[in-house]
């Protein structure tokens, strides 16, 4: 396990502190919420997750973070999916890697459930090595303050001046087109609708299965493309009643009021 530590530096002005403290205020409240403001529910609730695809020279794990109380921290509970190696054939492809060749998971399946307990706040955190031979050098977060030189993991890289303390977009959620072989901007390939635009995902969304969560793993040199770690996400339907159980219980509503009339007469 790997405990992100939220550090206040005195070199914060009042406003970037304001900020920080607003948002640890506001999060825990909001009933649901899935995207770069957190992921949280207003019950137990099951999401599947599927690997789409990896492009990154880097080897990289995927895992859920769970929020420590007040907010200060996130720790690792589950791994979703991992690397074994940086890409299923070198850089052949972008550095591709595909699922059963590069990738897997602790299960070996293509397809992860994750059950976010009712109230609790949630972040998913992609974790990288990026040629040291630690899985834990660097990390990006699917919520956005969290990208920010205030969070820091002991022995990772992750620093970035440029993100202030509200932090940097480095995931996108929702029905955006990627193009894996093309070096233009994510804004221009999604038809001028930049990353902002793509930063959480309705009950609807994730109840369609056809809405992808992919992260930019922040590779130094290189611009923010959003293609480096793409997975789906699905909402996993409640039961439903068997007509058997529900009729049971007309009966038993039934048979209740019919007692209390009895009563009233008598």
């Amino acid at each position: 396990m790997t405990t992100l530590t939220l550090v206040k530096k005195t070199s914060f002005t009042v406003a970037s502190l304001a900020t920080t403290m607003l948002l640890g205020i506001c999060s825990p409240v909001r009933a649901f919420m899935f995207g770069t403001g957190g992921i949280q529910f207003e019950q137990d609730t099951k999401i599947n997750f599927r690997f789409n695809k990896s492009v990154s020279p880097y080897q990289s794990s995927l895992w859920v973070a769970q929020a420590e109380p007040e907010n200060n921290g996130y720790t690792n509970i589950a791994r979703l999916f991992y690397e074994t190696k940086p890409s299923d054939n070198g850089s052949a492809n972008n550095w591709e890697g595909t699922f059963g060749n590069a990738v897997t998971s602790e299960n070996g399946s293509i397809t992860q459930t994750f059950t976010f307990l009712q109230d609790q706040i949630y972040a998913l955190l992609l974790w990288s090595d990026t040629g040291s031979g630690r899985p834990f050098e660097q990390y990006v977060s699917s919520s956005t303050f969290m990208n920010s030189p205030q969070w820091f993991a002991p022995g990772t890289q992750f620093r970035r001046d440029e993100c202030l303390v509200a932090g940097c977009q480095l995931a996108v959620f929702g029905d955006f087109m990627l193009d894996y072989n093309s070096s233009d901007s994510f804004a221009n390939i999604n038809g001028g609708k930049g990353p902002e635009q793509f930063s959480s995902l309705t009950k609807e969304q994730l109840a369609k299965g056809t809405t992808r969560i992919s992260f930019d793993d922040a590779k130094k040199g290189t611009e923010l493309d959003f293609k480096d770690f793409t997975v789906s996400a699905e909402l996993v339907p409640e039961p439903v009643p068997e007509p058997v159980t529900v009729f049971g219980t007309m009966l038993g509503i039934g048979a209740l009021a019919a007692t209390r009339r009895k009563k009233k007469r008598g």
